[in-house]
């Protein structure tokens, strides 16, 4: 039998291993509780099946290639800036920028959500940033009235026996008769500010039953709401609805950001999900309304604001009013990571997509990342050093006990007839330990004749400068399966955090292979 029949297909039934640090590995679970946004909406972790499509850091579908319950672990509240939550385990993947790589203008990287929480603040600034979702594509809908129109009836106006939206604006109030006329309706202006949409036969009008149908008729403005439909349009469908809500109920307070004020929590809520689902920033915060009229003070109901601000491809107003306050955004706010709180546990899955960048959106359009890095290559086979699989359903040599198996291995697939398109080993840290071995095994004496036991015997590094020679057989081999056999070579090792003392800026902390 040659050593590539050998190959084990499925999953291990070993123990798991959970590994400290890297893109590859078990352990990094959200709750089954834990949304995930699909084409249709947020579903429930435990919802999720291989082939379903989810949402990706592009604002568009990719498939769900693997699905991996993990048992009952610990859970941890992820809480950021704009009080955004999410939940996840300790070993949880995250993509995220630190104080120092924001400084420096370096790209960030995959850390463990125990990596974030040890190192939560730098100095007094929170360190870690994570990306926003790019504008969310769900499919256009049919929607049986104006988006525009409707987030301006939910911000400026109410029902009677005829709609009436109350707004000065002259802009507005043509665009308003413009739209209700296009469904045969026309507009009454009775005074200044109200316009009472009415039908020229005198009969319903088309907008008001429409207003019944989705159930916002007579509403008061605390009831009211966004209709799903409306949540989860097109990308120009949620934008002109949320350009009717900010013409109505909004105001630039800088370019780039609005303040929008409702005493509806759900249109809050919702109003909050359509920023989200733009690539913005949403953050809520209450004040207690009240006005004073002859000298005394009345208590109104809570007002809840939301502060907003936008990506700069994305304007969120169309009245002359707001537009000529709007601009390019000053600053970028960022997606910072605020606190990290255990919470107790649950049971968690994990799932693995194809998206280049691992990247899928959970919980208020948080960016997390998918498990298993080199199980998402393109059928991969993996060379194991440890016993890092666990229960991932991918291709793998028998666990390497010495260095010979590891070249073994790379030899067959050099030589051997196979399929497989990537080599994964995993984990070069655990590599690294065999080469030791087989160094002691070639020379198992000093120069003087003296016994060794370890690479350290050697003594002045010698040991380390004999290693050098097994990594370029290792990686002699590797680049000939890569240029010979066109495979994608995969390197997985465990990583540590090392200060970093830079001459030419301040010193900071960064990540390398522990080796």
């Amino acid at each position: 039998m040659s050593l590539l029949e050998s190959i084990e297909t499925g999953r291990s039934q070993k123990p798991r291993r959970v590994m400290l640090y890297g893109v590859h590995g078990i352990g990094k679970a959200q709750p089954l509780t834990a949304n995930v946004l699909t084409p249709d909406g947020f579903v429930p972790m435990s919802n999720l099946d291989v082939g379903d499509l989810v949402i990706g850091s592009n604002g568009q579908p990719c498939q769900v290639l693997g699905v991996y319950p993990q048992g009952d672990k610990e859970v941890f509240r992820v809480t950021f800036r704009d009080g955004s939550t999410t939940e996840c385990c300790d070993d949880h993947l995250w993509f995220t920028t630190t104080f120092n790589e924001r400084k420096q203008g370096m790209l960030g990287a995959v850390r463990t959500l125990r990596d974030i929480r040890e190192s939560l603040r730098y100095g007094t600034h929170f360190n870690h940033a994570v990306p926003r979702v790019q504008p969310v594509e769900f499919e256009a809908k049919q929607l049986p009235a104006d988006p525009w129109l409707l987030g301006m009836y939910l911000g400026d106006g109410h029902t009677s026996s005829s709609v009436v939206i109350t707004n000065s604006e002259e802009d507005i109030q043509d665009r308003i008769r413009d739209t209700i006329a296009s469904d045969g309706d026309q507009v009454v202006k009775y005074d200044e500010i109200h316009l009472r949409i009415v039908s020229p036969d005198g009969q319903g009008t088309a907008f008001k039953a429409t207003l019944d149908d989705l159930d916002l008729s007579g509403r008061v403005s605390e009831d009211k709401f966004v209709p799903e439909d409306y949540l989860h349009g097109s990308i120009e469908q949620r934008l002109e609805l949320l350009r009717g809500l900010i013409d109505s109920d909004g105001h630039v307070t800088s370019p780039g950001s609005i303040e929008y004020c409702t005493v509806s929590p759900q249109l809050s809520e919702d109003f909050c999900f359509l920023v989200r689902s733009l690539g913005g920033s949403a953050k809520v915060t209450t004040k207690q309304g009240s006005y004073t009229k002859h000298g005394v003070k009345h208590v109104c109901q809570l007002v809840y604001r939301v502060f907003a601000s936008f990506p700069e491809e994305v304007t969120p107003v169309s009245s002359a009013k707001h537009l000529a306050k709007w601009g390019t955004p000053e600053w970028r706010i960022l997606h910072t990571i605020r606190s990290v709180d255990l919470i107790g546990r649950k049971e968690c899955q994990c799932i693995r997509i194809a998206a280049l960048d691992s990247l899928y959106v959970t919980d208020n359009f948080i960016l997390t990342h998918n498990s298993t890095f080199g199980a998402m290559a393109l059928n991969p086979i993996f060379i194991q050093t440890e016993d890092g699989l666990g229960n991932i359903d991918a291709a793998r040599f028998p666990l390497a006990a010495s260095f010979d198996d590891v070249m073994n291995a790379i030899t067959a697939l050099y030589s051997e007839t196979h399929d497989f398109r990537t080599i994964v080993i995993d984990s070069l840290d655990w590599l690294e330990r065999l080469i030791w071995n087989e160094v002691v095994r070639r020379k198992p004496t000093t120069e003087k004749g003296r016994q060794v036991a370890s690479i350290e015997d050697y003594g002045f590094a010698k040991g380390y400068t004999f290693a050098i020679d097994l990594w370029k057989e290792v990686l002699d081999g590797l680049t000939a399966l890569r240029d010979e056999r066109g495979l994608l070579v995969v390197l997985i090792a465990h990583a540590k955090i090392e200060r970093f003392e830079n001459p030419e800026t301040d010193p900071y902390d960064r990540y390398s292979p522990r080796l």
